[in-house]
Formats: structure tokens, sequence, C-alpha cells
């Protein structure tokens, strides 16, 4: 696999399955599956005992992180239609939809009939890819999806095609060359794959974006509202053979919240030339 931001074709092994190109310094998941396999991970179950305990109750804690994302959006542009990729049960877009023209895609099925039918938004089941956008935006969001991706310099190249020219991008990802993720190392808490793909730090993905004509103005690196219950699924429960039927009465009689900033998630606000 060539580099998706350099095209070198020498990658050095690190840890963990993770590669690491020597030229430019993108670290990524080596064995990435193929599209059918990597759509077969978001299910039903990713959002309700794989990767989160509950996301759909959690939805009052999402939605703190939403606002904030939100009001970052509002300061750069105030107007306009945006569209979400990777928009899941629409709990961002239902917010944005106060200030923008809204509309989403993910290739979850039951998250996106959710949006769809429990919602009213404008929300599509599919890849973001295979799908004909029947106008320009003036707006994309990505939160917390870009290192999902089989293929993130598509969406990219895709983005930029369809976007208006001075249009702004905004995106969420984990930051590898955070002071935490390099301390931390292979044990770092956001490498997981092959849920996480792509590991970017603020220069790769300021190079990635500049190849198809965004220029990144602003990276900021927030904080986030975190359920007690996620929070002790995923460190005492996620990914250890645990019959999630057994804890989930346990874990629903939690119902708060922390505030965390570890600095080492990124938001990315880019700008299309």
């Amino acid at each position: 696999m060539n580099c998706i931001i350099c095209n070198n074709v020498k990658i050095n092994k690190i840890y963990r399955n993770l590669s690491q190109c020597p030229s430019c310094g993108l670290i990524f998941y080596a064995n990435i599956a193929n599209g059918s396999e990597i759509e077969e991970l978001y299910n039903a179950d990713f959002f309700e005992g794989e990767e989160y305990f509950d996301y759909e109750r959690d939805k009052y804690i999402f939605q703190k992180n939403f606002k904030a994302r939100l009001n970052c959006v509002i300061n750069f542009i105030s107007t306009g239609n945006l569209f979400e990729i990777g928009c899941a049960y629409g709990f961002f877009l239902e917010l944005a939809q106060q200030s923008f023209q809204v509309e989403g895609i993910d290739i979850a099925k039951k998250p996106t009939e959710f949006a769809k039918n429990n919602l009213g938004l404008a929300v599509h089941t599919g890849n973001y890819l295979d799908f004909p956008l029947k106008d320009k935006k003036d707006i994309f969001c990505m939160w917390d999806t870009i290192e999902h991706l089989k293929e993130p310099q598509l969406f990219v190249e895709k983005i930029a095609s369809e976007i208006n020219p001075g249009g702004y991008f905004f995106l969420t990802t984990g930051d590898i060359g955070s002071l935490n993720a390099r301390w931390r190392g292979p044990k770092w808490r956001l490498i997981h794959p092959p849920s996480h793909l792509f590991y970017f730090s603020r220069q790769t993905i300021t190079r990635l974006l500049a190849n198809y004509g965004f220029s990144v103005v602003d990276i900021q690196h927030p904080g986030y509202y975190r359920s007690l219950s996620q929070m002790i699924y995923t460190i005492f429960f996620l990914n250890r053979n645990y019959e999630v039927s057994k804890i989930k009465k346990f874990l629903k009689m939690i119902d708060w919240s922390l505030y965390l900033n570890l600095f080492d998630i990124m938001l990315v606000v880019a700008r299309k030339k």
C-alpha cells in the first residue's frame, strides 16, 4: 500500500500492526479490510454493545459536545448549507438545523433510519463516495469519522469537488503527535484497529487537506463530555468477551457525565481555496 498523502512506496512497520510512512510521517493500520468488511463493523451492535455501550441513550451527552462543535462552526461561517459525513443518529444535525440547511449520510442503517424517522432529518444511508450530491455545499463536517475510512483521501477529494469556493470543512480526529499519544505509545487509548485505520498528526492532516486545495486555518484540542457508564464499559468490559446484557441493567443506573481533556483529539478547520 502506497502512502495516501505522499504516495511513497516504502512503508515501515512500527507496532500493533501499524505502519508509518518515513517520508511524511503518516501512521496507519496495515491490514485494511475490504469495503464490505468495513461496513460490517458498523452494524447495530457497534452503537449498542461493541464500540459504544448505548449511543442512543447518551444523546444528551453527545449533544453537549456537539453544541461546542456547532459554536466553532458558527464562529467561522454562520449561514449556508451543511453536509455531515458519518452523521450516525443525527444528533449534531438536529442542533445544526437551527442555523443551517442540513443534510447527512452514514453507512449504518439503524442510526440513519432513526435520524429520518424520529428526528425528521434529511439523512441518507450509504457511502458518501457513491452518493450523487445534487448541489454544492458551504460546509462539510466529519466528526470522529476520518480515522475510520478505508480511503480518506478519496473523501477529501470528493468534498473538494462538492464544496463552494471559500467553503469550510470541519473535522475531528485523534492527534497521534500529541504529548499524551507520544507518551502512551502503543498503549494510546485511540489505537484500536480495525475500526480506527488512520492516525493523523497536525502535520499529516494539514498536508492531506492541502493536496486537495484546502488551507488549514485553525486546529484546536477540545475536551469532551463522557458518560460515566461509557467510560466504565470501555475500561472494564469492551473487547473482554463479557455478555453485555448482564451488565446493562447496572450501567444504565449510572447517569452521570464527566468533562475530560487529554489534548489528544484535534478539531481541524480548513477552508477551500
